[in-house]
């Protein structure tokens, strides 16, 4: 702790105090009514002052922070409303104005607004951030204009919030930029080519589809500078480690982009050694999606997540990533998109385990450490054809070939009261996919709009493992022979074949009622194997095929289904209840058993929003949804899972059943400068697929079965943001409970798992102050099952920057985490990353001088409990690395 106090005081020692002036009013319309999200602008007369800017809330009342012995001349402007103003003379001692707005008689599509700057645009979907008004000019790329943004929030895997909710798409001048995900752009788009940030809440790419579609997506669209929408632009870097160490490490980086009124192309080349990840898992779901989102719940089956690692715990970690993204419009009618990724990251890690295992009358111990190196490959190929033959009518096809591999080498040392084993594992996966779909949306008229979709999908995985050790292991559980040594392969296939398809038309009655009406099938078709054999040190076979083991099972499900959506609009609240009908059936066929069920279920769900105000917002989902096991839960032979586990499906199983429902607030009140987010979410299973464990020492038999025994989960999520003088404050929460019923060793519990978190960021907000910002998080975490578990957790964060000499720019970020258990016993890690830039404005050229893990930290120690096991976990990570970095700016 005294590390970070001494931190605090070089930071505070750096922030001097401004006092400026409180300038407030109301803003209406000349009968009185308040006019909401109405623009008020206060343009200095003099020197050079910043330009302040303010919205007004539901009330119409505003808020500017003014500087002293400066005249303004104050402008208000709204939507179909002549433009006003006010002249503040320098010294004046008025604190107070309430403006009156003339309507123009025109019905205005928006606000226009004579001054060069414009901060804010608020219509009713949309934001629109002026960048200039929010940044300061020292920003490099785009992720520290975001950052500036009022209820903008970037995360460090480079996920966008905007007033607490997700943006889910991501374009650059109207078009996808790379798939839509958000961190290839953050991290990669300058800063300086940025002109207007828009946020398009209810987003649809087919603009006559708005209306009907009820689409939860938030987009956020990049505009460009004018000289920067025909022009070659970006930045290339490159690093090297100076100093003493010998640990090789490098940085190389390229962000080239070109954009045109026609054509628009962008590369992203990233090669390192200091563990940075170029793109996340949330990124690689998006890339590897390939699915209309029109259609829900099919899900991937590649396991891709050790290509986005987005972090540096390991040991060592090179990364070698390339993407490519096109676009061109042909005509008016037609443009084909598309992008390439490849990824290639090889990684050499190390984690030591202590675990207890809990028996019901026993507890048994382990402790393990695991070595492993693991080099993984991704390739990833898309193209999207959209061809509108009129402004009433779109097609789009989209494309995608997908193929990974994965090769991981480890070595695992297990030490229990019986004695030690050291395995060596050897896991191989070779995946590829191809998806496809098809999309038509065709608008009648003003009140009839029909959309077709077909999608096709085709996965093949195929993971080869293979355990070498010098002990017998998984004793009653695996038929081995006795030998020297002991190796046993294990070969698994998985080929999915998925064909789904919707038709919906969409009746719109009049302005407060809509009828909607869905037709869809879905089918699935997939073929499971595996197989498992010791290899004898003499060259010959012991096939665990007699033992049962092995599994062949083909799987066919089909969902056919019909559905109606009634939405109705009562003032201000607007509600949707649905009806759905689906017929399932499912048929499998193995070694020694065929099944077949066939089901008739209904499938209600209701969602209903209310707009208290245009930057205030409650909003209500429900759904009850079943789920079909998949292939593997069915296939009812036995197969390895790990080298201290078993699996056995089981044929027999049915669908799971359950009710999900979620409730979202938000709040924005400008004139206050508070912002407001809550979700809550809700979760009651009434039919349960759940594993039944067995457990012997270590070694672990799972099973699953289907039971009535309910599951509950509940969580919230919610934080509130205030801004003071010149800070933002925000505080969290986040909490979840989880009630379910485990059988462990034939005996049933009820185990209940309680985490929440509380905390608060506090933040600079002042264009002329360095940014700083401290955070602390309180974490508590409990489990109550076989025995009671708890731990508590305290994070603590700090980051800063500074710009000093006009070219200077200094940042350094910190961050630690202590771990209590119920015994009281602590681990602490604390981590520190610092570096100096500098570059002149308006010139290509600049240098860094970095530090990553300042204090050399070797390992990050944490806990965690499951339903019969507690572990405490230490992950060793890279170590301290002193890079070089020179920066060109195209």
């Amino acid at each position: 702790m005294t590390r970070l106090f001494g931190i605090l005081f070089f930071l505070n020692s750096l922030i001097s105090f401004a006092q400026g002036h409180i300038f407030t009013g109301v803003v209406t319309d000349d009968v009185g009514k308040p006019l909401e999200s109405a623009n008020v602008i206060a343009k200095p007369l003099e020197g050079k002052t910043s330009l302040k800017f303010a919205i007004a809330d539901n009330k119409g009342r505003y808020k500017l922070e003014l500087e002293k012995n400066v005249a303004y001349e104050i402008t208000v402007s709204y939507i179909g409303y002549i433009e006003e103003a006010f002249v503040r003379e320098s010294g004046s001692t008025i604190s107070n104005y309430d403006f009156k707005l003339r309507s123009s008689g025109e019905d205005l599509k928006e606000i226009v607004i004579k001054h060069d700057f414009k901060p804010v645009i608020v219509k009713k979907d949309t934001l629109v951030f002026d960048v200039n008004s929010f940044a300061n000019g020292n920003e490099r790329k785009m992720k520290e204009i975001l950052e500036k943004l009022p209820g903008v929030e970037v995360d460090k895997k480079g996920i966008v919030t905007v007033q607490g909710k997700k943006v889910t798409k991501m374009l650059v001048e109207g078009k996808s930029f790379f798939g839509g995900g958000s961190k290839l752009a953050v991290e990669n788009i300058p800063a300086n080519a940025l002109d207007k940030i828009e946020v398009i809440d209810h987003f649809n790419e087919v603009g006559f589809m708005k209306q009907v579609s009820d689409s939860d997506d938030l987009a956020m669209n990049v505009k460009l500078k004018e000289d920067k929408k025909k022009f070659v632009f970006g930045n290339v870097e490159a690093g090297a480690e100076v100093g003493a160490g010998d640990n090789g490490f490098y940085l190389a980086h390229a962000a080239l982009f070109y954009y045109s009124p026609k054509t628009n192309v962008s590369f992203i080349g990233d090669a390192n050694s200091i563990g940075k990840s170029t793109f996340t898992f949330d990124d690689l779901m998006r890339f590897g999606g390939g699915v209309s989102s029109f259609l829900s719940g099919r899900k991937s089956l590649s396991n891709l997540s050790s290509f986005t690692n987005d972090n540096t715990d390991f040991l060592k970690k090179k990364s070698q990533f390339s993407a490519f993204n096109f676009s061109h419009d042909f005509s008016s009618k037609l443009s084909i998109s598309g992008y390439w990724i490849f990824s290639k990251v090889f990684t050499v890690a190390r984690i030591d385990n202590e675990v207890e295992y809990l028996n019901n009358s026993s507890v048994d111990f382990e402790n393990k450490t695991r070595k492993g190196d693991n080099k993984a490959v991704l390739g990833i190929g898309n193209i999207k054809i959209d061809y509108s033959p009129s402004n009433k009518e779109k097609w789009y096809y989209n494309g995608q070939y997908q193929a990974s591999n994965n090769d991981l080498n480890s070595v695992l040392n297990s030490i229990t009261n019986l004695g030690s084993t050291v395995f060596e594992t050897i896991n191989k996966a070779d995946n590829s996919s191809v998806k496809q779909y098809v999309e038509w949306h065709k608008s009648y008229n003003t009140q009839h709009t029909t959309t077709f979709v077909v999608n096709q999908a085709y996965e093949k995985i195929t993971p080869q493992n293979d355990w070498f050790t010098n002990e017998p292991f998984l004793s009653g559980l695996i038929p081995l022979i006795k030998d020297e040594n002991y190796h046993v392969s294990q070969v698994k296939r998985s080929e999915v074949n998925s064909v789904d398809a919707l038709f919906k038309h969409y009746w719109v009655i009049n302005n407060a009622n809509h009828l909607y009406t869905n037709i869809g099938n879905n089918f699935e078709k997939s073929h499971f194997v595996t197989s498992e054999k010791q290899i004898l040190t003499d060259g010959t076979i012991n096939d665990f095929e007699a033992a049962g083991f092995g599994n062949s099972i083909q799987y066919k499900l089909n969902d056919a289904y019909v559905g109606v959506e009634y939405k109705f609009r009562i003032g201000k609240w607007i509600n949707k209840p649905g009806i759905y009908v689906h017929w399932y059936q499912l048929n499998t066929d193995q070694q020694n058993a065929t099944n077949t069920i066939s089901k008739i279920l209904f499938q209600p769900q209701w969602n209903s929003d209310y707009e208290f105000n245009k930057s205030e917002n409650l909003s209500f989902t429900y759904k009850l949804e079943n789920q079909f096991p998949k292939a593997d839960q069915l296939a009812n032979n036995y197969t390895m899972q790990f080298y201290n586990a078993v699996y056995k499906g089981n044929t027999l199983l049915e669908n799971e059943k359950y009710h999900a429902a979620t409730l979202r607030y938000s709040k924005m009140n400008s004139y206050a400068g508070i912002i407001w987010n809550g979700f809550l979410n809700y979760s009651k299973k009434v039919k349960v697929i759940r594993n039944e464990i067995r457990l012997d020492g270590i070694n672990q038999f799972n099973t699953p079965i289907l039971t009535d025994n309910p599951e509950t989960n509940m969580g919230f999520m919610g934080n509130v943001s205030k801004r003071i003088y010149r800070f933002n404050l925000k505080l969290k929460a986040n909490l979840s409970w989880f009630e379910y019923s485990q059988i462990l060793n034939d005996i049933n519990t009820i185990n209940t798992r309680n985490n929440q978190s509380i905390g608060f960021i506090f933040k600079t907000a002042y264009k002329k102050w360095p940014d700083l910002s401290i955070g602390y998080t309180k974490g508590f975490n409990e489990f109550s099952g076989l025995t009671k578990s708890k731990y508590q957790t305290d994070a603590i964060s700090a980051a800063f920057e500074i710009t000093f000499l006009k070219n200077w720019t200094y940042k350094l970020d910190y961050e630690s985490l202590k771990n209590t258990d119920n015994q009281n016993q602590s681990n602490f890690y604390d981590i520190a990353n610092t570096s100096i830039f500098y570059q002149k404005k308006n010139q290509p050229l600049g240098f860094e001088l970095s530090v990553n893990n300042l204090f050399d930290i070797k390992k990050k120690n944490s806990y965690s409990f499951s339903d019969y096991m507690i572990s405490q976990q230490a992950i060793y990570i890279l170590p301290r690395a002193i890079m070089f970095t020179l920066t060109y700016k195209l």
